[in-house]
């Protein structure tokens, strides 16, 4: 399988993603989507993955975020497999008519999801860490919750869930080490979200693992 993966920012990279596609014996090409110049047929891969980002998909003037939805969209409608994270997630829900807006309030830290369909979504502990939400788009199935709202859904063969199952250790330590003073302000227990990374982390891997092994096999029925 052929993947394309959507990176917005080095620091949010394909992490445990791309850990499984060189396991899996996949191969990925990575976009660097702010720096792109011609963007890809869709069609000339298996699936895109659309990754996290400090960018927000409403309000933001970031010529690449509108460039991206066009992309999302012109994917989703020629039948290509789909998977957005987070911020990802969000771009897809808008791409395909969905709603994106502030969260009530941030979410950061690793923490289990209420699940509807096991099977495919398991229930973590994920890592989360994002400030906005989403409304899936019209005629989506929603597959899992996290506070009463919608946390992963799924529109034909896309699929997007607002935690980070690329995320490992490391990555989130430096996340912990770059948002700290932001974490701080927002009143996040660092040194209870760090004691998350220690107990969290060590299957994030497996975890991670058997996610994309279900997704991979989703998109292929």
């Amino acid at each position: 399988m052929r993947l394309l993966v959507l990176e917005h920012e080095p620091e949010a990279p394909p992490g445990l993603l791309r850990e499984w596609v060189e396991a899996r014996g996949h191969s990925l090409e990575l976009a660097p989507v702010p720096r792109l110049r011609q963007w890809p047929h869709p069609r000339d891969y298996d699936a895109v993955v659309s990754l996290g980002s400090d960018a927000s998909v409403h309000g933001s003037r970031h010529p690449w975020i509108g460039q991206e939805l066009e992309f999302l969209a012109a994917s989703h409608a020629s039948g290509t497999p789909l998977l957005g994270i987070c911020f990802g997630a969000q771009a897809l829900a808008r791409a395909l008519g969905g709603e994106v807006g502030p969260a009530a309030r941030a979410d950061i830290g690793w923490r289990e999801i209420e699940t509807d369909v096991p099977s495919l979504i398991t229930s973590g502990p994920w890592v989360r860490w994002h400030y906005d939400r989403f409304s899936p788009p019209p005629g989506a199935r929603v597959l899992a919750r996290a506070d009463g709202e919608a946390d992963a859904f799924a529109s034909g063969r896309s699929l997007g869930v607002q935690f980070h199952p690329e995320a490992d250790g490391e990555i989130t330590a430096q996340w912990i080490k770059d948002d700290e003073a932001k974490l701080v302000g927002l009143g996040v227990d660092l040194a209870r979200l760090r004691a998350q990374v220690v107990g969290c982390a060590p299957r994030a891997r497996a975890r991670a693992f058997d996610l994309f092994d279900r997704i991979a096999a989703w998109w292929a029925h």
